[in-house]
C-alpha cells in the first residue's frame, strides 16, 4: 500500500461552470471577452483548489511475485498474499470499530510472516500449520461473520455465533503475533552469541568498565 494524493474535481467543475456562465451572461464576441473568461476561469481554478485541495488515498501496490527458489513455498506464500487481500475485503465489509482493529492487526502480522518466509526459507517448517489450516480457516470465519452479520439482527444463536467469532479473532490475533515472534527465536540467539563474545573480548582487552568506576 502507498499513499496517493487524489485531486478534487471540485476545480475542473468551477472552470467549466466559469465558462458556462460567462458566455450565458456576456458572450464570447470578441478576444478580449474571451481573454477575460479564461482569466476569471484560471483563478476560480486555484482558489477552487484551496479550498478542496483533494485527499490523500491509500491504493495497492502491485507486489512482485514469490521466488525464493523453493517452488512449493513461493506458492503458499503467492496464496498467503491472497487471503490478506481476503482479509482486507471482509474487514471493509465490517463496521464494527473493534473487529475492524482485530482484523487490522492480524493482516499486518501475516504480511510480516509472509515477508519474513521470503527472506528466510528455512522457517517453513515453524509456519506450516500457520499456511495450511490457521490463515484459511481465519477466512472462513470472516467470511461466516459477514454472513451472520448481514442478517441485520444481533439475537439469539446469530448473537452467541457472532459473539464466539469475535473472541476467536482475539486469540488468533495474539497467535499470529506469536508466530511471528518465534521466526525470530535464532535471530535472538545469534545476537545474544555475538553480545558475549564482543563483551568477553572486551574485558580480556581491559576495555570495558567495572560497575561503579568512573570512565578515566
Amino acid at each position: 500500500m502507498k499513499s496517493v494524493r487524489k485531486p478534487s474535481v471540485v476545480p475542473v467543475y468551477g472552470v467549466a461552470a466559469v465558462w458556462l456562465g460567462y458566455t450565458l451572461w456576456f458572450g464570447l464576441g470578441s478576444v478580449a471577452q474571451l481573454l477575460l473568461c479564461a482569466a476569471v476561469s484560471v483563478a476560480a481554478y486555484f482558489i477552487l483548489k484551496s479550498i478542496f485541495p483533494g485527499k490523500t488515498v491509500q491504493v495497492e501496490v502491485p507486489q512482485p511475485p514469490p521466488d525464493t527458489g523453493d517452488k512449493q513455498l513461493d506458492e503458499a506464500i503467492a496464496a498467503g498474499r491472497k487471503q490478506i487481500a481476503d482479509i482486507r475485503r471482509l474487514n471493509g465489509l465490517i463496521p464494527d470499530a473493534q473487529v475492524t482493529r482485530t482484523l487490522s492487526d492480524i493482516e499486518e502480522t501475516t504480511r510480516k510472516i509472509l515477508g519474513q518466509l521470503e527472506r528466510d526459507k528455512s522457517q517453513v517448517k515453524r509456519c506450516r500449520q500457520f499456511l495450511d489450516y490457521y490463515l484459511p480457516t481465519t477466512i472462513q470465519l470472516l467470511e461466516q461473520y459477514v454472513k451472520l452479520q448481514d442478517q441485520g439482527v444481533r439475537a439469539g444463536n446469530i448473537d452467541e455465533a457472532m459473539g464466539k467469532i469475535e473472541k476467536t479473532l482475539t486469540t488468533i490475533q495474539g497467535a499470529f503475533r506469536k508466530q511471528l515472534d518465534a521466526l525470530f527465536a535464532q535471530d535472538v540467539v545469534d545476537i545474544t552469541a555475538d553480545i558475549t563474545v564482543m563483551e568477553q573480548l572486551l574485558r580480556a582487552q581491559g576495555l570495558t568498565q567495572e560497575e561503579n568506576e568512573p570512565f578515566k
